[in-house]
């Protein structure tokens, strides 16, 4: 990076490191618009490691933070091939002693979920672990900055987690961004998304106390089993003994919530148990005919009687 650009995002000032963020931004839109690709990996690696990996040095996470999000609006639909650079440090910083890299850390999720929208859901589980932890943090500012990217990363979900496939596993010849409709959806392409990996995660956390994160894990197994095609239900089991400790929680809220999700469970339930019902009847039904049939061309009638 130019040492302007690294003296501005080392800077204590927010305004600063914001300037010398819209300098690197702009410089990696010029380094794609080249290809040169090389460089564009040696920027990240650099932000990731002599800053926002810089553990004990608040300035240089923050600058790290920003410079991280603006390497990810200026890549746009490239950003998917730089994910695995970018992510994991942001991540790092959600633990951070410090409140300021906490709300900086969310604040830069935000922005990179915000372009990856889709490419971001292989990193649900570690994304939804940090929020499942910000929900109850001690300060305002970063349990209002988690609870924006929340919502973000809930609209993503909805909108994608039953169908989505990350560019990076959709064969070669489809893999640019205009042609990425276009491929056969009878292919078995693994979905970016995965209920299967999320549960064991969900089992761990849905035996904590705090009601913030009560009313947090409710939020998400409610949206997760609006989404038909996930068919959360059929999880149930796994995490029901701990949703039904939430019905005694001290909150309000959370009781309400609790309930209301156990209510949509039940209906969902009864509605699956007539369908099968239904299938069963209709399968029985066939079968006597079939037989009644069988008996009738056994004794010689004939279909004119």
């Amino acid at each position: 990076m130019d040492p302007g650009i690294q003296r501005a995002l080392n800077d204590k000032l927010y305004d600063k490191r914001k300037v010398g963020a819209l300098e690197l931004e702009q410089v990696i839109r010029d380094l794609l618009t080249l290809k040169e690709f090389d460089k564009i990996k040696k920027i990240i690696k650099q932000l990731c490691n002599e800053y926002a990996y810089a553990i004990h040095q608040p300035h240089s996470r923050n600058g790290g933070l920003i410079g991280l999000a603006a390497a990810a609006i200026a890549l746009g639909p490239e950003l998917a091939r730089y994910l695995d650079e970018i992510v994991p440090p942001v991540l790092a910083c959600f633990t951070d002693q410090d409140a300021r890299v906490r709300y900086y850390a969310c604040e830069s999720m935000y922005n990179i979920a915000k372009v990856a929208k889709g490419e971001v859901l292989p990193y649900f589980n570690d994304i939804f672990d940090a929020l499942c932890k910000l929900g109850a943090d001690s300060e305002l500012s970063v349990k209002n900055g988690a609870e924006l990217l929340d919502r973000l990363i809930k609209d993503i979900v909805s909108e994608s987690a039953a169908t989505y496939v990350s560019v990076l596993n959709l064969p070669e010849e489809i893999q640019e961004e205009e042609d990425r409709d276009s491929y056969d959806e009878s292919l078995d392409l693994t979905t970016a998304f995965s209920l299967a990996r999320f549960i064991p995660l969900l089992q761990e956390r849905i035996y904590v106390i705090n009601p913030f994160t009560r009313n947090f894990l409710v939020g998400w197994i409610t949206l997760l089993d609006s989404i038909p095609d996930l068919e959360l239900v059929t999880y149930l089991p796994e995490f029901l003994g701990g949703l039904f400790r939430f019905l005694s929680d001290p909150s309000r809220d959370v009781r309400v919530a609790t309930q209301g999700a156990l209510e949509r469970f039940l209906c969902e339930i009864r509605r699956l148990s007539r369908i099968k019902k239904g299938i069963e009847e209709s399968r029985k039904s066939r079968d006597d005919t079939k037989k009644k049939t069988g008996v009738r061309k056994k004794c010689g009638f004939s279909s004119r009687g």
